[in-house]
């Protein structure tokens, strides 16, 4: 089962794990605790679903910082989500939400089905996930070896955003939640931004910042990372 751009999910039809179970294995078999959002005690009047102008979902290895310092300046963390020190921010005065996702493809698609009332109301959607520049694929690899980050979109409609084509795909939260979007025919755009460095820099934030811009996002215009603690080498 495939979505253009979404990737591919493969359902395997073997039984030949089931068949070699004996039955008291399947009884004791505990079941699987149902993930769920956690919500702050302080947020109980941002606890209902609320209708957002946009919903922004970023996503990949360590972006909690740059997503909070970057977009989460003036919003108010409503829940914890279950994937990573994932959580959920609303600011009332732009009336955005965002989704900070550290990429855990493990649960992914429960976490996407947790977000779907947001992703429902939402009247604008914008996915964006982060990934190494080396998982980028092209016949013409060579001439993006000296870019800091290489950048594709699924919807975009902008003229310097070129749209992601194949073998590349997007995958993890951001696919579930575009791909729903889709097939409901409602607004959502996705970006995908392979970047040399992650997490990412003063630097190579640049590109992020202003596909987010582009986007209409409400964001700083510079990114400042967390001060490395010392290595503890001595010249």
């Amino acid at each position: 089962m495939s979505c253009p751009g979404f990737g591919e999910l493969n359902i395997p039809s073997s039984r030949a794990f089931w068949d070699d179970c004996e039955e008291d294995e399947l009884e004791n078999l505990k079941p699987v605790e149902k993930l769920q959002l956690k919500f702050d005690d302080d947020c109980d009047g941002e606890a209902a679903t609320v209708e957002s102008e946009m919903l922004v979902v970023i996503e990949g290895i360590n972006v909690t910082h740059f997503a909070s310092s970057l977009l989460a300046k003036d919003a108010k963390r409503v829940c914890a989500i279950p994937a990573n020190n994932s959580t959920l921010h609303w600011s009332h005065s732009s009336k955005q939400l965002l989704a900070i996702i550290n990429e855990d493809l493990s649960s992914s698609g429960e976490v996407a089905e947790l977000l779907l009332p947001y992703v429902k109301l939402a009247k604008k959607v914008i996915t964006l996930t982060l990934k190494p520049k080396v998982e980028f694929k092209s016949e013409d690899i060579q001439l993006y070896r000296d870019h800091i980050a290489v950048v594709r979109g699924i919807g975009a409609n902008q003229k310097d955003i070129t749209e992601l084509e194949a073998p590349n795909f997007i995958a993890g939260v951001a696919a579930g939640v575009a791909s729903w979007r889709d097939q409901m025919e409602l607004p959502v755009t996705s970006f995908v931004i392979y970047t040399d460095k992650l997490p990412l820099d003063s630097t190579a934030a640049q590109p992020v910042i202003k596909v987010l811009q582009g986007a209409g996002v409400a964001c700083s215009s510079s990114y400042i990372p967390p001060r490395k603690e010392s290595s503890y080498l001595y010249m």
